[in-house]
Protein backbone atom coordinates (compact mmCIF):
# COMPACT_ATOMS: atom_id res chain seq x y z
CA UNK A 1 0.00 0.00 0.00
CA UNK A 2 2.82 2.39 0.93
CA UNK A 3 4.65 1.46 -2.26
CA UNK A 4 1.48 2.21 -4.28
CA UNK A 5 1.10 5.66 -2.68
CA UNK A 6 4.72 6.59 -3.31
CA UNK A 7 4.91 5.27 -6.86
CA UNK A 8 1.47 6.23 -8.21
CA UNK A 9 1.68 9.50 -10.24
CA UNK A 10 -1.77 10.64 -9.16
CA UNK A 11 -1.00 10.09 -5.48
CA UNK A 12 2.33 11.93 -5.83
CA UNK A 13 0.58 14.84 -7.55
CA UNK A 14 -2.03 15.04 -4.77
CA UNK A 15 0.67 14.96 -2.11
CA UNK A 16 2.66 17.65 -3.90
CA UNK A 17 -0.47 19.81 -4.24
CA UNK A 18 -1.18 19.45 -0.52
CA UNK A 19 2.35 20.54 0.32
CA UNK A 20 2.09 23.54 -2.01
CA UNK A 21 -1.26 24.56 -0.50
CA UNK A 22 0.15 24.16 3.02
CA UNK A 23 3.17 26.29 2.15
CA UNK A 24 0.93 28.94 0.57
CA UNK A 25 -1.30 28.96 3.64
CA UNK A 26 1.73 29.42 5.90
CA UNK A 27 3.04 32.15 3.59
CA UNK A 28 -0.20 34.09 3.15
CA UNK A 29 -1.86 33.47 6.53
CA UNK A 30 1.06 33.57 8.94
CA UNK A 31 -0.52 33.76 12.39
CA UNK A 32 2.69 35.21 13.78
CA UNK A 33 2.14 38.36 11.72
CA UNK A 34 -0.91 39.67 13.57
CA UNK A 35 -1.19 42.95 11.68
CA UNK A 36 -0.89 41.25 8.32
CA UNK A 37 -3.45 38.64 9.35
CA UNK A 38 -5.83 41.38 10.53
CA UNK A 39 -5.40 43.08 7.16
CA UNK A 40 -6.29 39.88 5.29
CA UNK A 41 -9.31 39.20 7.51
CA UNK A 42 -10.57 42.78 7.04
CA UNK A 43 -10.29 42.55 3.25
CA UNK A 44 -11.96 39.14 3.29
CA UNK A 45 -14.87 40.52 5.30
CA UNK A 46 -15.14 43.40 2.82
CA UNK A 47 -15.45 40.93 -0.07
CA UNK A 48 -18.11 38.95 1.80
CA UNK A 49 -20.05 42.09 2.78
CA UNK A 50 -20.04 43.66 -0.69
CA UNK A 51 -20.86 40.28 -2.21
CA UNK A 52 -23.88 39.90 0.06
CA UNK A 53 -25.06 43.43 -0.81
CA UNK A 54 -24.61 42.73 -4.53
CA UNK A 55 -26.53 39.45 -4.30
CA UNK A 56 -29.37 41.08 -2.37
CA UNK A 57 -29.62 43.98 -4.86
CA UNK A 58 -29.57 41.59 -7.82
CA UNK A 59 -32.24 39.38 -6.26
CA UNK A 60 -34.49 42.37 -5.52
CA UNK A 61 -34.06 43.65 -9.08
CA UNK A 62 -35.00 40.28 -10.57
CA UNK A 63 -37.99 39.88 -8.24
CA UNK A 64 -39.23 43.38 -9.08
CA UNK A 65 -38.92 42.68 -12.79
CA UNK A 66 -40.83 39.40 -12.55
CA UNK A 67 -43.58 40.95 -10.42
CA UNK A 68 -44.07 43.89 -12.76
CA UNK A 69 -44.18 41.66 -15.83
CA UNK A 70 -46.71 39.30 -14.26
CA UNK A 71 -49.07 41.73 -12.53
CA UNK A 72 -48.08 45.20 -13.66
CA UNK A 73 -49.68 47.49 -16.19
CA UNK A 74 -47.77 49.35 -18.92
CA UNK A 75 -47.58 52.31 -16.56
CA UNK A 76 -45.98 50.14 -13.89
CA UNK A 77 -43.39 48.77 -16.30
CA UNK A 78 -42.03 52.28 -16.77
CA UNK A 79 -41.23 52.29 -13.04
CA UNK A 80 -38.82 49.36 -13.37
CA UNK A 81 -35.92 49.84 -10.92
CA UNK A 82 -32.61 50.98 -12.37
CA UNK A 83 -29.97 48.42 -13.31
CA UNK A 84 -27.16 50.83 -12.36
CA UNK A 85 -26.91 49.79 -8.66
CA UNK A 86 -26.54 46.14 -9.71
CA UNK A 87 -23.82 46.99 -12.23
CA UNK A 88 -21.76 49.22 -9.95
CA UNK A 89 -22.03 46.89 -6.97
CA UNK A 90 -20.79 44.05 -9.18
CA UNK A 91 -17.80 46.21 -10.17
CA UNK A 92 -17.21 46.95 -6.48
CA UNK A 93 -17.11 43.23 -5.65
CA UNK A 94 -14.43 42.78 -8.32
CA UNK A 95 -12.25 45.57 -6.90
CA UNK A 96 -12.73 44.30 -3.34
CA UNK A 97 -11.50 40.91 -4.51
CA UNK A 98 -8.44 42.61 -6.03
CA UNK A 99 -7.81 44.36 -2.70
CA UNK A 100 -8.03 41.02 -0.90
CA UNK A 101 -5.55 39.40 -3.31
CA UNK A 102 -3.11 42.30 -2.81
CA UNK A 103 -3.43 41.94 0.98
CA UNK A 104 -2.39 38.28 0.73
CA UNK A 105 1.14 39.42 -0.16
CA UNK A 106 1.48 41.45 3.05
CA UNK A 107 3.74 39.39 5.31
CA UNK A 108 6.80 39.72 7.51
CA UNK A 109 9.17 38.52 4.81
CA UNK A 110 8.61 41.66 2.76
CA UNK A 111 10.99 44.60 3.19
CA UNK A 112 9.47 47.45 5.20
CA UNK A 113 8.97 49.74 2.21
CA UNK A 114 7.38 47.02 0.05
CA UNK A 115 5.09 45.98 2.91
CA UNK A 116 4.00 49.59 3.40
CA UNK A 117 3.27 49.99 -0.33
CA UNK A 118 1.20 46.80 -0.40
CA UNK A 119 -0.83 47.89 2.62
CA UNK A 120 -1.53 51.31 1.12
CA UNK A 121 -2.38 49.82 -2.29
CA UNK A 122 -4.82 47.36 -0.72
CA UNK A 123 -6.49 50.09 1.35
CA UNK A 124 -6.86 52.47 -1.59
CA UNK A 125 -8.39 49.75 -3.79
CA UNK A 126 -10.74 48.77 -0.94
CA UNK A 127 -11.79 52.39 -0.44
CA UNK A 128 -12.39 52.73 -4.18
CA UNK A 129 -14.53 49.56 -4.07
CA UNK A 130 -16.57 50.94 -1.18
CA UNK A 131 -17.20 54.20 -3.00
CA UNK A 132 -18.22 52.39 -6.19
CA UNK A 133 -20.66 50.22 -4.24
CA UNK A 134 -22.23 53.10 -2.34
CA UNK A 135 -21.96 56.36 -4.31
CA UNK A 136 -23.73 55.46 -7.61
CA UNK A 137 -26.47 53.59 -5.72
CA UNK A 138 -27.12 56.54 -3.44
CA UNK A 139 -27.09 58.98 -6.34
CA UNK A 140 -29.69 56.88 -8.19
CA UNK A 141 -31.84 56.74 -5.05
CA UNK A 142 -31.67 60.50 -4.51
CA UNK A 143 -31.28 61.75 -8.10
CA UNK A 144 -34.62 63.52 -7.98
CA UNK A 145 -33.77 65.19 -4.68
CA UNK A 146 -30.38 66.28 -6.02
CA UNK A 147 -32.05 67.74 -9.12
CA UNK A 148 -34.49 69.66 -6.91
CA UNK A 149 -37.54 67.35 -7.05
CA UNK A 150 -37.97 64.94 -4.16
CA UNK A 151 -39.96 61.70 -4.23
CA UNK A 152 -42.49 62.76 -1.58
CA UNK A 153 -43.31 66.12 -3.15
CA UNK A 154 -41.22 68.25 -0.80
CA UNK A 155 -38.78 70.93 -1.88
CA UNK A 156 -35.46 69.29 -1.09
CA UNK A 157 -32.31 70.96 0.13
CA UNK A 158 -29.79 70.18 -2.61
CA UNK A 159 -26.93 71.38 -0.39
CA UNK A 160 -27.94 69.00 2.40
CA UNK A 161 -28.00 66.00 0.05
CA UNK A 162 -24.71 66.90 -1.61
CA UNK A 163 -23.18 67.56 1.81
CA UNK A 164 -24.03 64.00 2.84
CA UNK A 165 -22.44 62.58 -0.30
CA UNK A 166 -19.28 64.62 0.22
CA UNK A 167 -19.10 63.71 3.91
CA UNK A 168 -19.33 59.96 3.31
CA UNK A 169 -16.82 60.20 0.46
CA UNK A 170 -14.33 61.99 2.71
CA UNK A 171 -14.88 59.41 5.44
CA UNK A 172 -14.17 56.48 3.12
CA UNK A 173 -11.10 58.10 1.57
CA UNK A 174 -9.81 59.13 5.00
CA UNK A 175 -8.99 55.48 5.82
CA UNK A 176 -6.13 55.05 3.31
CA UNK A 177 -5.19 58.72 3.76
CA UNK A 178 -4.82 58.13 7.52
CA UNK A 179 -2.60 55.13 6.80
CA UNK A 180 -0.36 57.31 4.62
CA UNK A 181 -0.09 59.90 7.39
CA UNK A 182 0.60 57.20 9.97
CA UNK A 183 3.62 55.87 8.03
CA UNK A 184 5.10 59.39 8.02
CA UNK A 185 4.81 59.88 11.79
CA UNK A 186 7.70 59.71 14.20
CA UNK A 187 8.24 56.75 16.52
CA UNK A 188 6.92 58.67 19.55
CA UNK A 189 3.71 59.61 17.78
CA UNK A 190 3.15 56.02 16.66
CA UNK A 191 3.69 54.76 20.18
CA UNK A 192 1.15 57.25 21.55
CA UNK A 193 -1.38 56.13 18.94
CA UNK A 194 -0.80 52.43 19.72
CA UNK A 195 -1.22 53.11 23.43
CA UNK A 196 -4.60 54.71 22.73
CA UNK A 197 -5.98 52.35 20.07
CA UNK A 198 -5.66 49.16 22.15
CA UNK A 199 -7.97 50.26 24.99
CA UNK A 200 -10.14 52.13 22.47
CA UNK A 201 -10.82 48.94 20.48
CA UNK A 202 -11.47 46.92 23.63
CA UNK A 203 -13.83 49.54 25.08
CA UNK A 204 -15.71 49.98 21.80
CA UNK A 205 -16.48 46.28 21.35
CA UNK A 206 -17.28 45.93 25.07
CA UNK A 207 -19.71 48.86 25.04
CA UNK A 208 -21.42 47.61 21.89
CA UNK A 209 -21.74 44.12 23.39
CA UNK A 210 -23.18 45.54 26.63
CA UNK A 211 -25.70 47.62 24.66
CA UNK A 212 -26.78 44.64 22.56
CA UNK A 213 -27.15 42.39 25.62
CA UNK A 214 -29.18 45.05 27.44
CA UNK A 215 -31.39 45.61 24.39
CA UNK A 216 -31.98 41.89 23.93
CA UNK A 217 -32.91 41.66 27.61
CA UNK A 218 -35.47 44.46 27.18
CA UNK A 219 -36.89 43.46 23.80
CA UNK A 220 -36.05 39.76 23.54
CA UNK A 221 -39.64 38.65 24.15
CA UNK A 222 -40.79 40.67 21.13
CA UNK A 223 -38.50 38.68 18.80
CA UNK A 224 -39.42 35.27 20.17
CA UNK A 225 -39.99 33.00 17.19
CA UNK A 226 -38.66 35.57 14.69
CA UNK A 227 -36.16 34.53 12.02
CA UNK A 228 -32.52 34.95 13.06
CA UNK A 229 -31.85 37.00 9.90
CA UNK A 230 -34.55 39.49 10.92
CA UNK A 231 -33.03 39.88 14.40
CA UNK A 232 -29.51 40.26 12.99
CA UNK A 233 -30.66 42.89 10.49
CA UNK A 234 -32.42 44.76 13.30
CA UNK A 235 -29.13 45.13 15.19
CA UNK A 236 -27.01 45.77 12.07
CA UNK A 237 -29.19 48.79 11.29
CA UNK A 238 -28.59 50.07 14.84
CA UNK A 239 -24.78 50.08 14.50
CA UNK A 240 -24.50 53.79 13.48
CA UNK A 241 -26.65 54.86 16.44
CA UNK A 242 -24.82 52.62 18.92
CA UNK A 243 -21.37 53.82 17.80
CA UNK A 244 -22.53 57.43 17.99
CA UNK A 245 -23.96 56.81 21.47
CA UNK A 246 -20.90 55.09 23.02
CA UNK A 247 -18.13 56.96 21.16
CA UNK A 248 -17.68 59.81 23.71
CA UNK A 249 -17.35 57.53 26.75
CA UNK A 250 -15.08 55.15 24.81
CA UNK A 251 -12.79 58.03 23.80
CA UNK A 252 -12.72 59.28 27.41
CA UNK A 253 -11.91 55.87 28.94
CA UNK A 254 -9.29 55.02 26.30
CA UNK A 255 -7.57 58.38 26.79
CA UNK A 256 -7.51 58.02 30.57
CA UNK A 257 -6.22 54.44 30.44
CA UNK A 258 -3.49 55.03 27.86
CA UNK A 259 -2.14 58.25 29.40
CA UNK A 260 -2.24 56.93 32.98
CA UNK A 261 -0.26 53.85 31.89
CA UNK A 262 2.27 56.02 30.11
CA UNK A 263 2.52 58.22 33.21
CA UNK A 264 3.04 55.32 35.63
CA UNK A 265 5.83 53.87 33.46
CA UNK A 266 7.50 57.33 33.25
CA UNK A 267 7.20 57.32 29.44
CA UNK A 268 5.64 60.79 29.40
CA UNK A 269 8.50 62.13 31.51
CA UNK A 270 10.96 60.59 29.05
CA UNK A 271 9.17 62.24 26.13
CA UNK A 272 9.22 65.59 27.89
CA UNK A 273 12.90 65.09 28.61
CA UNK A 274 13.47 64.48 24.90
CA UNK A 275 12.35 68.06 24.27
CA UNK A 276 8.63 67.66 23.50
CA UNK A 277 5.99 69.76 25.17
CA UNK A 278 2.90 68.21 26.74
CA UNK A 279 0.66 69.61 23.99
CA UNK A 280 2.95 68.18 21.28
CA UNK A 281 2.90 64.76 22.95
CA UNK A 282 -0.88 64.81 23.08
CA UNK A 283 -1.31 66.07 19.50
CA UNK A 284 -1.91 62.56 18.01
CA UNK A 285 -4.74 62.05 20.50
CA UNK A 286 -6.31 65.38 19.55
CA UNK A 287 -6.20 64.31 15.89
CA UNK A 288 -7.83 60.99 16.82
CA UNK A 289 -10.53 62.89 18.72
CA UNK A 290 -11.18 65.04 15.64
CA UNK A 291 -11.31 61.93 13.46
CA UNK A 292 -13.76 60.27 15.87
CA UNK A 293 -15.88 63.41 15.59
CA UNK A 294 -15.82 63.09 11.78
CA UNK A 295 -17.03 59.48 12.04
CA UNK A 296 -19.76 60.52 14.48
CA UNK A 297 -20.83 63.37 12.19
CA UNK A 298 -21.16 60.96 9.26
CA UNK A 299 -23.41 58.73 11.38
CA UNK A 300 -25.37 61.61 12.91
CA UNK A 301 -25.94 63.29 9.54
CA UNK A 302 -28.72 60.86 8.61
CA UNK A 303 -28.00 57.21 9.45
CA UNK A 304 -28.25 57.31 13.25
CA UNK A 305 -31.55 59.27 13.42
CA UNK A 306 -33.05 56.97 10.79
CA UNK A 307 -31.84 53.95 12.77
CA UNK A 308 -33.65 55.23 15.88
CA UNK A 309 -36.86 55.69 13.90
CA UNK A 310 -36.47 52.24 12.35
CA UNK A 311 -35.96 50.68 15.78
CA UNK A 312 -39.06 52.30 17.22
CA UNK A 313 -41.07 51.21 14.17
CA UNK A 314 -39.83 47.61 14.45
CA UNK A 315 -40.62 47.45 18.18
CA UNK A 316 -44.09 48.92 17.63
CA UNK A 317 -44.71 46.45 14.80
CA UNK A 318 -43.50 43.54 16.94
CA UNK A 319 -45.87 44.56 19.73
CA UNK A 320 -48.71 44.75 17.23
CA UNK A 321 -47.89 41.30 15.85
CA UNK A 322 -47.71 39.84 19.36
CA UNK A 323 -51.15 41.27 20.13
CA UNK A 324 -52.57 39.89 16.87
CA UNK A 325 -51.15 36.42 17.57
CA UNK A 326 -52.57 36.51 21.09
CA UNK A 327 -56.05 37.32 19.74
CA UNK A 328 -55.88 34.85 16.86
CA UNK A 329 -55.70 37.41 14.05
CA UNK A 330 -53.68 37.06 10.86
CA UNK A 331 -50.24 38.67 11.10
CA UNK A 332 -48.91 40.75 8.22
CA UNK A 333 -45.19 41.33 7.79
CA UNK A 334 -45.01 45.12 7.55
CA UNK A 335 -43.17 47.95 9.28
CA UNK A 336 -44.72 51.38 9.76
CA UNK A 337 -43.28 54.50 11.32
CA UNK A 338 -46.56 55.57 12.86
CA UNK A 339 -50.23 54.63 12.93
CA UNK A 340 -53.12 57.03 12.59
CA UNK A 341 -52.65 60.58 11.27
CA UNK A 342 -55.13 63.26 10.25
CA UNK A 343 -54.52 66.03 7.70
CA UNK A 344 -57.01 68.74 6.79
CA UNK A 345 -56.81 70.64 3.48
CA UNK A 346 -59.00 73.63 4.21
CA UNK A 347 -58.52 75.20 0.77
CA UNK A 348 -59.74 72.19 -1.25
CA UNK A 349 -62.13 70.95 1.46
CA UNK A 350 -60.43 67.57 1.78
CA UNK A 351 -59.63 65.62 4.93
CA UNK A 352 -57.12 62.77 5.00
CA UNK A 353 -56.79 59.94 7.50
CA UNK A 354 -53.72 57.72 7.08
CA UNK A 355 -53.89 54.55 9.14
CA UNK A 356 -50.27 53.47 8.56
CA UNK A 357 -47.48 55.94 7.87
CA UNK A 358 -44.38 54.55 6.07
CA UNK A 359 -40.81 55.02 7.29
CA UNK A 360 -40.04 56.93 4.11
CA UNK A 361 -42.71 59.36 3.02
CA UNK A 362 -42.17 58.40 -0.62
CA UNK A 363 -43.31 54.81 0.08
CA UNK A 364 -46.92 53.64 -0.08
CA UNK A 365 -49.38 54.67 2.63
CA UNK A 366 -51.83 52.09 3.97
CA UNK A 367 -55.44 52.22 5.19
CA UNK A 368 -56.11 55.65 3.67
CA UNK A 369 -59.47 57.44 3.88
CA UNK A 370 -60.04 60.74 2.02
CA UNK A 371 -63.18 62.85 2.51
CA UNK A 372 -64.15 65.39 -0.13
CA UNK A 373 -66.55 67.92 1.43
CA UNK A 374 -68.87 70.40 -0.23
CA UNK A 375 -69.28 74.08 0.66
CA UNK A 376 -71.58 73.21 3.57
CA UNK A 377 -69.10 70.75 5.06
CA UNK A 378 -71.13 67.68 4.04
CA UNK A 379 -69.40 64.67 2.44
CA UNK A 380 -69.41 64.71 -1.34
CA UNK A 381 -67.07 61.79 -2.03
CA UNK A 382 -65.18 59.36 0.19
CA UNK A 383 -62.30 57.17 -0.95
CA UNK A 384 -61.24 54.21 1.22
CA UNK A 385 -58.05 52.62 -0.11
CA UNK A 386 -55.95 49.75 1.18
CA UNK A 387 -52.87 51.52 -0.18
CA UNK A 388 -52.10 54.87 -1.76
CA UNK A 389 -49.04 55.73 -3.83
CA UNK A 390 -47.95 59.14 -5.12
CA UNK A 391 -46.14 58.86 -8.44
CA UNK A 392 -43.92 61.89 -8.74
CA UNK A 393 -42.43 60.89 -12.12
CA UNK A 394 -45.78 61.12 -13.90
CA UNK A 395 -46.52 64.36 -15.76
CA UNK A 396 -48.44 65.72 -13.96
CA UNK A 397 -47.90 63.69 -10.75
CA UNK A 398 -50.85 61.44 -9.87
CA UNK A 399 -52.19 59.45 -6.93
CA UNK A 400 -52.70 55.73 -7.51
CA UNK A 401 -55.12 54.02 -5.10
CA UNK A 402 -55.28 50.23 -4.64
CA UNK A 403 -58.20 48.27 -3.29
CA UNK A 404 -60.47 51.32 -3.29
CA UNK A 405 -64.06 51.63 -2.16
CA UNK A 406 -65.67 54.83 -3.49
CA UNK A 407 -68.68 56.50 -1.84
CA UNK A 408 -70.27 59.05 -4.23
CA UNK A 409 -73.02 61.12 -2.53
CA UNK A 410 -75.93 62.62 -4.44
CA UNK A 411 -77.89 65.78 -3.58
CA UNK A 412 -79.88 63.86 -0.94
CA UNK A 413 -76.66 62.68 0.76
CA UNK A 414 -77.28 59.09 -0.28
CA UNK A 415 -74.04 57.33 -1.28
CA UNK A 416 -73.55 55.24 -4.40
CA UNK A 417 -70.93 52.64 -3.52
CA UNK A 418 -68.48 51.15 -6.03
CA UNK A 419 -65.21 49.24 -5.83
CA UNK A 420 -62.06 49.67 -7.90
CA UNK A 421 -58.97 47.51 -7.85
CA UNK A 422 -56.94 50.47 -9.09
CA UNK A 423 -57.85 54.10 -9.33
CA UNK A 424 -55.79 57.00 -10.70
CA UNK A 425 -56.53 60.55 -9.47
CA UNK A 426 -54.76 63.55 -10.99
CA UNK A 427 -56.83 66.36 -9.45
CA UNK A 428 -55.54 66.25 -5.86
CA UNK A 429 -53.05 68.96 -4.95
CA UNK A 430 -51.74 67.11 -1.89
CA UNK A 431 -48.40 65.34 -1.84
CA UNK A 432 -47.16 62.82 0.75
CA UNK A 433 -45.03 65.60 2.20
CA UNK A 434 -48.04 67.92 2.65
CA UNK A 435 -50.11 65.16 4.21
CA UNK A 436 -47.53 63.58 6.52
CA UNK A 437 -44.71 66.07 7.13
CA UNK A 438 -46.28 67.37 10.34
CA UNK A 439 -46.22 63.83 11.74
CA UNK A 440 -42.42 63.73 11.64
CA UNK A 441 -40.43 63.36 14.85
CA UNK A 442 -37.33 65.61 14.90
CA UNK A 443 -35.38 62.88 16.71
CA UNK A 444 -35.75 60.60 13.66
CA UNK A 445 -34.74 63.16 11.01
CA UNK A 446 -31.24 63.75 9.71
CA UNK A 447 -29.93 67.02 8.36
CA UNK A 448 -31.72 66.79 4.96
CA UNK A 449 -35.08 66.03 6.61
CA UNK A 450 -34.72 68.79 9.22
CA UNK A 451 -33.66 71.32 6.59
CA UNK A 452 -36.62 70.49 4.36
CA UNK A 453 -39.05 70.63 7.27
CA UNK A 454 -37.82 74.03 8.43
CA UNK A 455 -38.01 75.47 4.89
CA UNK A 456 -41.46 74.08 4.20
CA UNK A 457 -42.88 75.24 7.56
CA UNK A 458 -41.10 78.55 7.96
CA UNK A 459 -44.43 80.27 8.63
CA UNK A 460 -45.15 78.18 11.73
CA UNK A 461 -44.76 79.63 15.22
CA UNK A 462 -41.39 79.54 16.97
CA UNK A 463 -42.54 77.11 19.67
CA UNK A 464 -43.55 74.47 17.10
CA UNK A 465 -40.28 74.83 15.18
CA UNK A 466 -38.01 74.96 18.27
CA UNK A 467 -37.41 71.15 18.49
CA UNK A 468 -36.47 71.00 14.79
CA UNK A 469 -34.16 74.04 14.98
CA UNK A 470 -32.47 72.70 18.10
CA UNK A 471 -31.94 69.27 16.55
CA UNK A 472 -30.59 70.90 13.38
CA UNK A 473 -27.77 72.51 15.34
CA UNK A 474 -27.36 69.38 17.47
CA UNK A 475 -26.54 67.39 14.30
CA UNK A 476 -23.18 69.22 14.30
CA UNK A 477 -22.74 69.66 18.06
CA UNK A 478 -23.09 66.08 19.26
CA UNK A 479 -20.20 64.61 17.18
CA UNK A 480 -17.83 67.27 18.58
CA UNK A 481 -18.33 65.68 22.01
CA UNK A 482 -15.58 63.19 21.08
CA UNK A 483 -13.00 65.97 20.71
CA UNK A 484 -14.29 67.55 23.92
CA UNK A 485 -13.77 64.29 25.80
CA UNK A 486 -10.16 64.11 24.59
CA UNK A 487 -9.58 67.63 25.90
CA UNK A 488 -10.83 66.43 29.29
CA UNK A 489 -9.12 63.03 29.31
CA UNK A 490 -5.69 64.30 28.24
CA UNK A 491 -4.84 66.50 31.27
CA UNK A 492 -6.63 64.23 33.78
CA UNK A 493 -4.87 61.14 32.45
CA UNK A 494 -1.38 62.64 32.96
CA UNK A 495 -0.51 61.82 36.58
CA UNK A 496 2.65 61.34 38.58
CA UNK A 497 1.44 59.15 41.45
CA UNK A 498 -0.97 56.28 42.10
CA UNK A 499 -3.21 58.58 44.08
CA UNK A 500 -3.29 60.93 41.12
CA UNK A 501 -4.64 58.15 38.88
CA UNK A 502 -7.74 57.74 41.03
CA UNK A 503 -8.17 61.50 41.27
CA UNK A 504 -8.00 61.86 37.47
CA UNK A 505 -10.52 59.05 36.88
CA UNK A 506 -12.87 60.48 39.48
CA UNK A 507 -12.61 63.95 37.97
CA UNK A 508 -13.28 62.60 34.48
CA UNK A 509 -16.37 60.69 35.65
CA UNK A 510 -17.69 63.79 37.42
CA UNK A 511 -17.18 65.94 34.32
CA UNK A 512 -18.79 63.29 32.10
CA UNK A 513 -21.84 63.10 34.38
CA UNK A 514 -22.00 66.90 34.42
CA UNK A 515 -21.93 66.92 30.64
CA UNK A 516 -24.89 64.53 30.33
CA UNK A 517 -26.97 66.37 32.91
CA UNK A 518 -26.24 69.75 31.35
CA UNK A 519 -26.84 68.52 27.80
CA UNK A 520 -30.21 67.00 28.66
CA UNK A 521 -31.26 70.17 30.48
CA UNK A 522 -30.28 72.68 27.79
CA UNK A 523 -31.71 70.52 24.99
CA UNK A 524 -35.02 70.37 26.83
CA UNK A 525 -34.94 74.16 27.16
CA UNK A 526 -34.20 74.46 23.45
CA UNK A 527 -37.08 72.15 22.52
CA UNK A 528 -39.44 74.28 24.61
CA UNK A 529 -38.13 77.48 22.97
CA UNK A 530 -36.95 78.69 26.38
CA UNK A 531 -33.40 78.91 25.05
CA UNK A 532 -31.94 79.85 21.69
CA UNK A 533 -31.55 76.64 19.58
CA UNK A 534 -27.90 77.38 18.77
CA UNK A 535 -26.89 77.79 22.42
CA UNK A 536 -29.05 74.84 23.47
CA UNK A 537 -27.08 72.60 21.10
CA UNK A 538 -23.58 74.04 21.61
CA UNK A 539 -23.42 75.33 25.19
CA UNK A 540 -22.51 71.94 26.68
CA UNK A 541 -19.55 71.48 24.34
CA UNK A 542 -18.41 75.05 24.98
CA UNK A 543 -18.50 74.67 28.78
CA UNK A 544 -16.94 71.18 28.94
CA UNK A 545 -14.38 72.06 26.26
CA UNK A 546 -13.47 75.21 28.19
CA UNK A 547 -12.91 73.12 31.33
CA UNK A 548 -10.69 70.77 29.33
CA UNK A 549 -8.64 73.65 27.92
CA UNK A 550 -8.12 75.10 31.42
CA UNK A 551 -6.96 71.72 32.72
CA UNK A 552 -4.69 71.32 29.69
CA UNK A 553 -3.17 74.74 30.38
CA UNK A 554 -2.22 73.63 33.90
CA UNK A 555 -0.55 70.49 32.53
CA UNK A 556 1.14 72.44 29.77
CA UNK A 557 2.63 74.78 32.41
CA UNK A 558 3.77 71.75 34.41
CA UNK A 559 1.48 72.73 37.27
CA UNK A 560 -0.72 70.54 39.40
CA UNK A 561 -4.43 70.66 38.62
CA UNK A 562 -6.25 72.30 41.55
CA UNK A 563 -8.35 69.87 43.58
CA UNK A 564 -12.09 70.37 43.57
CA UNK A 565 -12.12 70.85 47.33
CA UNK A 566 -9.58 73.67 47.10
CA UNK A 567 -11.51 75.34 44.27
CA UNK A 568 -14.78 75.22 46.21
CA UNK A 569 -13.06 76.45 49.37
CA UNK A 570 -11.63 79.38 47.45
CA UNK A 571 -15.01 80.28 46.03
CA UNK A 572 -16.90 80.18 49.32
CA UNK A 573 -14.16 81.36 51.69
CA UNK A 574 -15.13 84.44 53.68
CA UNK A 575 -13.02 87.51 53.15
CA UNK A 576 -11.17 88.67 56.33
CA UNK A 577 -12.74 91.72 57.93
CA UNK A 578 -10.45 94.66 58.90
CA UNK A 579 -9.81 94.80 62.64
CA UNK A 580 -11.34 97.70 64.56
CA UNK A 581 -8.75 100.11 66.14
CA UNK A 582 -8.01 99.71 69.82
CA UNK A 583 -8.85 102.60 72.28
CA UNK A 584 -5.17 103.31 72.97
CA UNK A 585 -4.52 103.68 69.24
CA UNK A 586 -7.49 106.05 68.97
CA UNK A 587 -6.17 108.21 71.85
CA UNK A 588 -2.73 108.37 70.30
Amino acid sequence: MIHFLTSNPVARAIGKSNRILRDLAVHFFNTGDKRGLAMKITMGLLVIGLGAIFYNTLENYQDSGKLLKEKGTPEDLSAMPSIMPVFWQGVAVFFSLVAFLVSLWVNEENPAQRRKNLVLLSLWIAAFAGLIAWLPTDIVATKQAISGKALAGETPSIGAYLGGLVLITLLVLSIPASAMVYYRLSLMDRYTIHSFLSPFTFCMFSMIAIWVIADITDNGDLFAGAAITKVLWFYVVQIPYVILFVMPIVVLLAGLFSLSNMSKSNELISMIGAGRSVVRILMPLFVIGAYASLISLAFKYEWAPSAVGYKEAIIETAKKEAWMKEHGERVREDVWARRGWMHVNEVDKRTWFVGKIPLRLSDDMADVVVWQLDRNGDPKKIWKAARARWESEADPPVWRLFGTTLYDYDDNHIPRISSRARLIIDTWSETPWKVLSSSQNPEYLGLPGLTMYLKANADMDAVSLAPFRTNWWYIFAEPLTCLTMILVAAPLGIVYSRRGVMGGVTGAIVIFALMYVMRGTVLALGHRNSMDPFWAAWSTNIVIGGIGLVLLWFRGQNREIPKLRAVLAGLFRKKPQPESPKPAEIAA
